[in-house]
Parts: structure tokens; sequence; C-alpha cells
């Protein structure tokens, strides 16, 4: 039995590889999405000291599974009483199939929605008492481009309240070196597993506090990577490593 603290430093390689071990054994990637947002709507819940009714919470939002976790993380806090406001940084065709599915379902809720290059973005990052971020994550390749830089910038700008879901987008998920710009969170969300480069000599301060979620990966597929994850969430579905 291991302790998340004692996990060996996971590679995005790594991560992709226990991911298509745990879809390999029948599980769907939207049994993965939905744990890691009912996991990142019970942190802000936390971050939000319980005070959720009426809270205005923002996310950015890209293309892929950290888009559609947000997503429907912020689908859940609806739920919950919060005012919700969505920044789609893309159109359809650039989602993934699950990404898609979420937005869409999000539209049809009635979430407020805007674009990125609205005049109204600004004050309601601004405005927020958290921002979730669903933009870039373990899929980072290069430093972020626009809009999702121009949002980052203004986030920063802002002093926002962040919840970043995998890592910071910006924050390079091996080696934890920083791309300009890379948003700096109040808290970040490691899902499933920590990408190593969240444990990078500067990355503490571009995450905040960091936490580590179950997202229900088979621990035969933890097993066939020599993970020991046996006891990891034995105590609580939700871990802090710092």
């Amino acid at each position: 039995m291991s302790t998340a603290l004692e996990l060996p430093l996971i590679s995005t390689e790594l991560l992709r590889e226990v991911e298509s071990s745990a879809l390999a054994k029948g599980l769907l990637r939207a049994n993965l999405v939905e744990a890691a947002a009912r996991a990142a709507a019970a942190l802000s819940r936390k971050l939000l000291e319980n005070q959720l009714e009426n809270a205005t919470i923002v996310a950015l939002v890209g293309t892929g599974v950290k888009a559609a976790v947000a997503l429907h993380t912020m689908r859940i806090l609806q739920g919950f009483g919060a005012e919700c406001t969505v920044v789609l940084t893309s159109g359809e065709k650039e989602m993934r199939p699950e990404t898609l599915s979420a937005a869409q379902l999000i539209e049809s809720l009635r979430l407020r929605m805007l674009q990125p290059r609205s005049p109204l973005v600004r004050n309601a990052i601004a405005d927020a008492d958290l921002v979730i971020d669903g933009l870039i994550g373990v899929g980072l390749e290069g430093a972020p481009r626009e809009p999702a830089a121009t949002l980052i910038r203004t986030a920063n700008e802002q002093r926002a309240e962040v919840l970043s879901l995998e890592v910071p987008t910006g924050l390079d998920p091996d080696s934890g070196a920083p791309s300009q710009p890379t948003l700096k969170a109040r808290a970040t969300l490691a899902l499933g597993l920590p990408a190593q480069g969240l444990f990078g000599a500067l990355a503490w301060q571009f995450t905040g506090e960091l936490w580590l979620c179950d997202v229900g990966y088979p621990l035969s597929a933890l097993d066939e990577h020599e993970l020991d994850g046996d006891g990891l969430f034995r105590e609580n579905e939700l871990v802090r490593l710092r």
C-alpha cells in the first residue's frame, strides 16, 4: 500500500498508458470525466468555504478532456446554486467528442456562455468568486496560443481565484517549466495521477495548493504499470499533496 506522496514521478506518456489500460478494461472516458468533475466540484465547494448559493464561477474552456471536466463541473456547481459562466475558446469542429457533448449539454441548461473576445469576459473574470481553468492540461505543446493566452493574462492581471485542472495552463506537465504566459492558480487538482511537472522547481509558484482526486482507475490498470494504487484514496477521494 502506498500514499499519494510515495508515487514515483509520472510522465505524460505514463498517464496516457494508464488511461489506455483503464479504457481497455471496459471503463468509458465518460466515467473518468464524471468522476473528475465531481471531485472538482467538491474542491470548488471547499475553496468557497461551502458558500455556493449565488457564488459567481467562470470556467475558461478549451477543446480537450480537461475542458470536458470543466464543463461538467459547471453543470454540477449550477445545481449547487452557483451562478455559472462559461468562456469557450473554440468552435464545435475543434472539440473532442466528449467536450462537444458537454458543451451542448451546458447550452441546453442555459448557462451563460461567452466568446473569448467578448468585452464582458474581463469583468466576468474580475467579478468571479472562482475561475476554473479548463483550457490546456497535460496535452500542452508549446506556449499557449490565442485566445487562451489572453485569457491567462486577464486572469493573472485580475488576480483571480483560480482552480486549475490537471496542471495550470502553460505549465509543462513533464518538466514543470512555465511558458509565457502561464496561469497562476490558487489550487490545482490533478486527476487520477499527478503529472511529474507539478513537482518541478518553479511549479509551486503557479499551482498553489496541490490536490489529487480519484477518477476510478482500476487497481489492475495501475498494477500493469508498476504503480501501487492500493490505499491511495482509502481515507478520502480528495488528497492534498502540497
